[in-house]
């Protein structure tokens, strides 16, 4: 690596920490509307087919964000709320994916930008990640009726095997 990429990744180590963090909060929100969506196809709405929305979550049928937020939008009524957060989040993820970097190349060149530049991916963080506070009750709840799942003690015991890993490898 030249001292450029390294005098680079230096200093731009913070917004790509943040950006990265930001990756991690798409999918996990791309991820709860795929599971939530096969969750309700074993529970029978219709227009869902428990095999097809099984190989979105398994990567075999690829879905956008997008088509699969209007994939739940076509097949079960949402709230307001969750209709509005669900679109705040898409665009989010969406500036944050496509568009965030590029259309910030001049400011992340200016060392003075990168505070700013940090606060503005944890807005866009953010607002993807209220969407899934609320689908999260919607979804632990269909998994213990429909699956018989604990999501609670699942994520419990990830966790605590994710620690043990930290620690060991750390």
């Amino acid at each position: 690596m030249d001292e450029f990429e390294k005098r680079k990744r230096e200093v731009l180590q913070p917004i790509f920490f943040e950006a990265g963090a930001g990756l991690y909060d798409c999918q996990g929100f791309e991820y709860s509307v795929a599971y939530l969506l096969f969750l309700l196809s074993r529970l029978g709405v219709p227009g869902l087919n428990p095999a097809d929305t099984m190989a979105i979550l398994d990567h075999e049928a690829k879905k956008t964000a997008g088509q699969l937020v209007a994939l739940l939008r076509q097949r079960v009524t949402l709230s307001d709320g969750i209709e509005k957060a669900l679109t705040d989040a898409l665009d989010a993820r969406n500036e944050l994916v496509h568009r965030y970097f590029t259309a910030n190349l001049e400011r992340l060149a200016e060392p003075a930008n990168h505070a700013s530049i940090v606060k503005e991916i944890r807005r866009l963080r953010s607002r993807v990640r209220r969407v899934q506070k609320l689908l999260d009750p919607f979804v632990k709840e269909l998994a213990t009726s429909v699956l018989g799942l604990d999501l609670q003690q699942v994520e419990e015991d990830a966790k605590s095997q994710s620690l043990g890993k930290f620690r060991a490898d750390g």
